[in-house]
């Protein structure tokens, strides 16, 4: 999940209130936790001022160090019909699967949604906020599709594309992209790289599965996942990236273009805060575009160098989603329920809210309905994209994206797929079947819950 604000370790907010009194007049309280400040001040902007009888107790606790997992486990686990228990709270895509499947996160019909209420939002999202028996435990106010951004200047200097849809071309499935990794290489003589590592395909590479990691309580291996292993060791082993991963300094270097790199795949959030606040040095992200511009004068990078297309698969990359506590749900009148329902379908499919907060902010909204009224309304232009419509094209990837292959084993095997498979394949240090059987052997000793074969 995008994290566009700054931590707070430990924060209350006493707000003023909502028009869910209860019969003898007084306020409703809500408790509710997140890992940053970005709900809290959607609340204070967009929700509070039209609500002035409902009484909100925001709690910020940081994801670093499992210290928000572990506060919520704490309390939903042992104590969740305490008053300081959250009525509501927020999940990372990290962390949602885990918790949807818990008995403590409750079924959003308890507090009133409806089917048609919940049919608006994107599929991909709302299947992620699902548990494995389909209650929606959870919806998030955005949508994380993901496409490929690329610099315009380098693909026609070197592949000679103009287009967005040429572009496509040269990008539409693996074996198009690696064959155009080649001849960029051969282009730029070895300057130009298609992407920074190999690691930078997975979050796009992994949408193509046909099943998640554990099926029927086994794990599973799907066969993507072996032509995933070759394509990153000729990617590696050809010399077609800089070699270096994300969220490194080299990462962020070619999107400044200090070095020349042609692709990222990033979704709805790496195009706003993470591209673009490293388009150029001194980017800074609390100022308008406008504003930037006019500071650094000559000096802005590779600001409006950037277009975007669909790229090879549709995938999804991140969220934030709202759940609820079942205990304190199970327990509340009324007027309680009316405001947990409320608070959480404005910020998640209330079509109004969504189209406002995406002018806004430019963000992309988790609402099917509400991304087909801003396109109908004419789109979101970008400068930064030398004008191409950011909405158009995600939504696209929203539309397709399959959020049913998540689980919430995910963060672990990820995670040992790219220790003990990736990096000892790509690098040529073991061959597959060793690495695939050191992989089994860790899978089994993490995680007692699933069967490995």
């Amino acid at each position: 999940m995008k994290k566009v604000l700054a931590l707070i370790l430990a924060c209350m907010l006493l707000v003023g209130c909502m028009s869910f009194a209860s019969a003898e007049g007084e306020k409703v309280k809500l408790v509710v936790w997140s890992f940053t400040n970005e709900l809290q001040t959607m609340i204070e902007k967009y929700y509070l001022p039209n609500h002035p009888e409902l009484e909100i107790q925001f709690q910020i606790y940081p994801t670093d160090g499992h210290a928000y997992q572990d506060k919520v486990d704490g309390l939903l686990g042992s104590n969740a019909t305490s008053e300081e228990a959250p009525d509501i709270f927020t999940l990372e895509a990290a962390f949602v699967k885990h918790y949807v499947e818990m008995d403590w996160t409750g079924d959003l019909k308890d507090i009133g949604f409806t089917d048609e209420e919940l049919s608006v939002a994107f599929p991909v999202m709302a299947q992620i906020g699902q548990n494995s028996a389909g209650v929606q435990k959870g919806l998030s106010w955005q949508s994380t599709p993901g496409a490929l951004m690329y610099r315009a200047s380098l693909a026609e200097k070197y592949l000679g594309v103009k287009t967005p849809e040429e572009m496509q071309e040269k990008v539409k499935d693996w074996d198009t992209f690696l064959e155009t990794a080649e001849a960029l290489k051969t282009a730029s003589e070895g300057a130009c790289k298609m992407v920074v590592g190999s690691g930078d395909i997975w979050n796009a590479y992994q949408y193509q599965r046909s099943a998640g990691w554990v099926v029927d309580g086994k794990l599973n291996i799907d066969d993507e996942l072996l032509d995933f292993e070759e394509l990153c060791k000729t990617l590696e082993q050809d010399d077609l990236t800089h070699k270096g991963g994300a969220w490194s300094e080299v990462w962020f270097a070619g999107m400044r273009g200090e070095i020349e790199t042609l692709c990222y795949f990033l979704p709805t959030w790496g195009l706003h805060y993470t591209l673009k606040p490293h388009c150029a040095e001194g980017w800074n992200d609390k100022l308008s575009d406008e504003d930037n511009l006019a500071a650094l004068g000559e000096n802005i990078g590779t600001y409006g160098d950037w277009r975007m297309v669909d790229g090879p698969v549709a995938y999804s990359w991140g969220g934030t989603w709202m759940g609820i506590n079942a205990a304190k749900a199970a327990t509340a009148d009324d007027a309680k329920k009316a405001a947990m329902h409320d608070l959480i379908y404005f910020f998640t499919l209330n079509d109004e809210f969504l189209t406002q907060y995406a002018a806004d902010s430019g963000d992309f909204v988790g609402s099917a309905k509400a991304v087909e009224t801003i396109l109908a309304n004419g789109g979101t232009p970008n400068p930064f994209l030398g004008g191409q419509d950011h909405y158009a094209i995600f939504a696209s990837a929203a539309a397709l994206a399959n959020g049913s292959l998540m689980s919430e084993y995910d963060a672990d095997i990820n995670d040992l797929w790219d220790k003990f498979v990736t990096t000892p394949y790509t690098k040529g240090e073991k061959d597959l079947d060793a690495c695939l059987a050191d992989f089994k052997e860790q899978v089994a000793a993490t995680i007692t819950t699933i069967t490995v074969e």
